[in-house]
């Protein structure tokens, strides 16, 4: 009996670190690889560099009338990009009346958000939802002749960071592929929360981990990184390549990971992208918060072990054979590697169950006249002394992601209540282990009765975070001075608290104090406030303007940037009331369509230039021309000029570059403008003598 303990302790020791050796190897990699890459990473303050292009964000819908609408609110409301450059296409069912009724809703109030009816009853699953709505996109470009850059994907329930949009817009522009980080929404850790939402943290655990440590390892080695179904952007470009707008695997529970890994075959690399941003608070304290995706997740055992279950029967059981892997020719060895570490959780999940019986058998070997699994000194111990090494630099590589993502209490809840066994672990290595083998019972039995049908949409319950909550992820005028790097946290600190004494607004303090410019302040306030920038110069200037007009000018510290036939776009240093712009636009007898910030410097100089301004004819400007004719809309113009400063290009390339243009539209486009100048030149001409 005794040399039957022995043996079997002894072959689940050797099993366990057969299984440890691939995570050990990728902790040691992090450190060496992962802060190599760091030091060469992108600036975050040039964000803004390149331009704006169109983006469509994917939304798939199945029952989702409870979340949707607060989803696509908050998104709107807080984005910081251009409104009109992006759309948002949300995919639902004829048989899903609710959310019919909440996306129609939104579709009436907002002019980029679009419903995408499926042709078939709900629920299909959500890769046909996806390439149901990516034929829709297409049929939409082609009808708007317009190019989407990239095409995002969410869900229903996501918390979208501001930064977001433009991260990946960024991007975009280097890479085909781009998955930003997922990270779950948890509670502030109390003894209270610890027990009542010890489900869903376990999720946090997880995602913190492997967000934060092992996705940028796999980055870093070129390893296959995989989708993480939300967050998840692809260029136009992989669309052009496929040549098809049937992306995702309609048989499959995990399109998501079997899209990437298609991907990865066809040498179109995922990169993973994870940065943090500073904010400071109130008390002085320095945080970091990532530019990620987050939301809620499962609370429930049995709605999480049915989410977990579809990601493990999708993974490790559907998406891919190891052989045919080990002998791909399109894989490098990490990516290889990677995939053999998502492969094996059908065992490994399994396998931990067996290690929490021998551990308890150990304890209870101290206490009861039982026979000793490991006899000191044997070769045995010696694995199983080498197991709980490799157990606690486990637990403490997860507990420096907890800490980096939720901070030390989070730490300290999901790693040592109690050490060496954190309940939180345990209990999600129990939540793992139920989902494995409700996949294993899928595998055998379930699809053996329905080879041929499409596997139905194994949706998880949803709900959304509160609107109190929610403030907390508002970026605020101080988080955008320290995104675009133009002070420290130490300055904005004693700024704030110099704010708070004297009762002025932040912006008035940092002015008073000249700690940043007019024009950054401008154009920091203008990110807040949702409203347009532009640096002025001569070129933005209407070449005449009546003099007679220029008094209403002085008076409220306006200048015109665009006046056409059907369209005013004034520039100001600060928001103005609805009342100023019904009487400029009574003086000017034109309708302000638009106002857009400007330093009030640049606005005064202005001024003066227009004041000495001989009157003379001016050809109407392309961007004008484009507007007059509805192509472009004032939103993208403002964008492509405050680009232009900075760029090289024409803005006819820009606008291309932005999508809103087609590269075989511009030429045509260029000479029917020709053709518009020299037709508008006498109606210049009487209007001038007329004055």
């Amino acid at each position: 009996m005794n040399t039957i303990i022995y043996y079997t302790g002894l072959v689940i020791a050797l099993l366990f670190i057969l299984f440890s050796l691939d995570d050990l190897v990728f902790d040691f990699l992090y450190p060496i690889i992962v802060t190599k890459k760091q030091k060469q990473r992108l600036d975050i303050s040039k964000l803004d560099d390149t331009p704006h292009s169109l983006l469509c964000v994917m939304i798939a819908a199945w029952h989702e009338d409870s979340v949707i609408e607060d989803m696509i609110e908050n998104l709107l409301q807080t984005i910081h990009y251009p409104k009109t450059l992006f759309h948002l296409f949300i995919g639902i069912y004829p048989n899903d009346s609710a959310t019919y009724k909440v996306v129609e809703k939104l579709e009436k109030k907002y002019s980029n958000v679009h419903m995408v009816m499926n042709s078939l009853p709900g629920p299909t699953n959500k890769a046909q939802n996806l390439n149901n709505i990516i034929e829709h996109i297409i049929k939409f470009e082609n009808q708007h002749k317009i190019r989407f850059s990239t095409f995002i994907i969410h869900d229903a329930e996501d918390v979208i960071h501001p930064t977001s949009f433009k991260l990946i817009n960024y991007l975009s522009y280097k890479h085909d592929a781009i998955q930003l980080p997922v990270f779950p929404l948890q509670p502030y850790p109390t003894i209270h929360t610890f027990f009542k939402f010890i489900t869903s943290t376990t999720y946090a655990d997880e995602f913190a981990e492997n967000h934060y440590r092992s996705l940028p390892t796999r980055q870093a080695s070129n390893a296959f990184v995989p989708s993480a179904g939300t967050g998840f952007a692809f260029s136009h470009r992989v669309l052009d390549k496929i040549g098809s707008s049937i992306l995702f695997s309609e048989d499959n529970l995990t399109e998501d990971y079997s899209l990437s890994l298609r991907f990865k075959q066809l040498g179109i690399h995922t990169h993973f992208f994870i940065e943090g941003l500073q904010r400071v608070l109130n008390n002085g304290k320095v945080i970091v918060e990532y530019v990620a995706t987050k939301e809620l997740f499962p609370n429930t055992f049995h709605e999480a072990v049915k989410q977990k279950s579809r990601w493990i029967y999708g993974i490790s059981f559907q998406t891919f054979s190891i052989i045919d892997i080990i002998k791909s020719k399109n894989l490098s060895l990490f990516s290889k590697y990677s995939l053999y570490k998502d492969w094996k959780a059908k065992f490994s999940n399994l396998f931990i169950v067996i290690g929490y019986i021998l551990f308890l058998y150990i304890i209870l070997s101290f206490f009861f006249n039982i026979p000793t699994i490991y006899p000191y000194h044997s070769f045995s111990w010696y694995l199983s002394i080498l197991l709980t090494l490799f157990m606690i630099e486990r637990q403490l590589t997860r507990a420096i992601s907890l800490k980096n993502i939720y901070g030390w209490r989070s730490m300290i809840a999901g790693c040592f209540i109690p050490p060496i066994i954190p309940i939180r672990i345990v209990w999600g290595n129990i939540i793992n282990f139920t989902a494995t083998i409700s996949a294993w019972k899928t595998y055998i039995f379930g699809m053996s009765k329905n080879r041929n049908k499409r596997p139905r949409w194994q949706k998880t319950e949803h709900s959304y975070i509160s609107p109190q909550a929610l403030k907390r992820y508002k970026r605020k005028l101080g988080d955008i001075i320290l995104e675009k790097q133009l002070i420290d946290s130490d300055t904005l600190y004693h700024a704030l608290k110099q704010s708070k004494n004297n009762a002025e607004p932040l912006g008035q303090t940092l002015k008073r104090l000249k700690i940043i410019s007019e024009d950054d302040l401008c154009e920091c306030l203008g990110e807040i406030l949702g409203i347009q920038y532009l640096k002025i110069t001569n070129d933005n200037l209407p070449k005449y303007f009546p003099q007679k007009n220029i008094y209403i000018l002085e008076k409220y510290n306006v200048i015109p940037i665009i006046s056409t036939k059907n369209h005013l776009v004034l520039a100001s240093s600060e928001p103005i009331s609805d009342k100023i712009i019904t009487e400029i636009s009574s003086c000017l007898k034109k309708k302000v369509d638009k106002i857009v910030l400007a330093s009030p410097q640049d606005i005064l100089q202005a001024i003066e230039t227009l004041k000495k301004h001989s009157i003379q004819i001016s050809n109407i400007k392309f961007g004008e021309y484009l507007l007059d004719h509805t192509i472009i809309t004032i939103e993208q113009l403002i964008d492509a000029l405050r680009v232009q400063k900075t760029y090289t290009k024409q803005l006819g390339e820009i606008l291309m570059e932005m999508g809103v243009i087609l590269k075989e539209d511009l030429e045509p486009l260029l000479k029917n403008y020709k053709l518009y100048q020299q037709s508008i030149r006498g109606n210049q001409t009487m209007a001038l003598q007329e004055e």
